[in-house]
């Protein structure tokens, strides 16, 4: 289910780093539960020792 509300006020950063997509993602996975987390973000979090949020279930 999308939170409409949350993504009108959060846009993701146009040509955003990788910084900036995590921390977009991990904010979007426990306000909104409309999609996944990417594998190309899910591979940086591991990387840094970060665990994976789990999508938002409503």
């Amino acid at each position: 289910m999308i939170n409409r509300d949350w993504h009108e006020t959060h846009r993701m950063p146009r040509n955003a780093n990788i910084e900036q997509r995590i921390e977009w993602h991990i904010e979007h996975a426990e306000q909104c539960g409309c999609r996944d987390i990417p594998e190309s973000v899910k591979r940086a979090l591991e990387q840094r020792g970060t665990p994976v949020p789990p999508r938002r279930q409503e």
